[in-house]
């Protein structure tokens, strides 16, 4: 079971995790936790839907991002700015000319791209910053909420992806449940794709098609950018449990509030 679709004018990628099972036939709890892409250039619908939704934004993104394209401010809600990242992430952070640049380098290299995504989650765990940041985040849901925390990086996919996911298996969402969940974000960021894709053909004039599998590997999830998310995570911590005490710094009642707060 993946979390729920909701549906905005420009907000592709925007979803619910309400309903989703947890261990001991518990669910999470609808309307309270929502995952998304950036709430740049939104249309005045989308603001007043949201407005009714959610009462707390959570931005994961860089400095730079947000100058770029900042969030627009929706009313009765507080905005918490966390990056997730120290500086600009290759294939990751949306900053668009550095973004640009190393996305043409690897354009005929699809191994080499999915390879340094393997990387870049991997980096998720081994950084201490990324580690406090999230961190800093789940104890944001520790708070009281009136309506929904919604959190974001630029298209909902890697940094919102994995704050998705510890909140998933913190509330004891099976793992290949929260994996699907994951993999389920590829269905809403094609046409984000298919630009990019088209852009870059451009560059090269070619109609080459491995330079459509290098941009599948840097905007669509993949289960080998997970599977080394976890595998760091055991390497480096042992188990998830130690993880999140040991590198999220949360506590067994910490862990127990959140259980209270957002499942039934």
């Amino acid at each position: 079971m993946t979390s729920r679709h909701l549906e905005f004018d420009r907000l592709p990628n925007t979803r619910d995790l309400g309903g989703m099972r947890a261990n001991g036939g518990r669910t999470i709890v609808p309307g309270r936790l929502i995952r998304s892409g950036e709430l740049y250039d939104i249309t005045s619908s989308d603001s007043e839907k949201l407005s009714f939704l959610i009462d707390t934004v959570v931005d994961f993104r860089t400095e730079q991002e947000k100058a770029e394209s900042p969030d627009a401010r929706i009313p009765g809600s507080s905005y918490h700015f966390i990056p997730v990242l120290e500086s600009f992430a290759k294939g990751i952070s949306r900053e668009k000319k550095s973004d640009e640049d190393f996305i043409i380098t690897l354009a005929r290299d699809p191994e080499g791209a999915r390879l340094h995504m393997c990387d870049m989650y991997r980096a998720f765990v081994e950084s201490d910053y990324s580690l406090s940041q999230y961190g800093r985040f789940l104890r944001i849901l520790l708070e009281d909420h009136d309506r929904a925390v919604l959190w974001h990086c630029s298209v909902g996919k890697d940094r919102a992806g994995i704050g998705a996911l510890l909140v998933q298996k913190i509330l004891g969402v099976p793992e290949e449940d929260v994996i699907e969940d994951y993999l389920a974000t590829n269905d809403y960021v094609q046409e984000g794709y298919r630009k990019v894709s088209a852009l870059v053909h451009q560059k090269f004039r070619s109609d080459d098609p491995v330079i459509d599998k290098s941009m599948e590997f840097f905007f669509f999830t993949n289960r080998s950018y997970i599977e080394s998310f976890f595998d760091s995570i055991n390497k480096r911590f042992g188990s998830f449990d130690a993880f999140v005490r040991d590198g999220l710094k949360l506590s067994d009642d910490d862990v127990n509030l959140l259980r209270t707060k957002y499942l039934s």
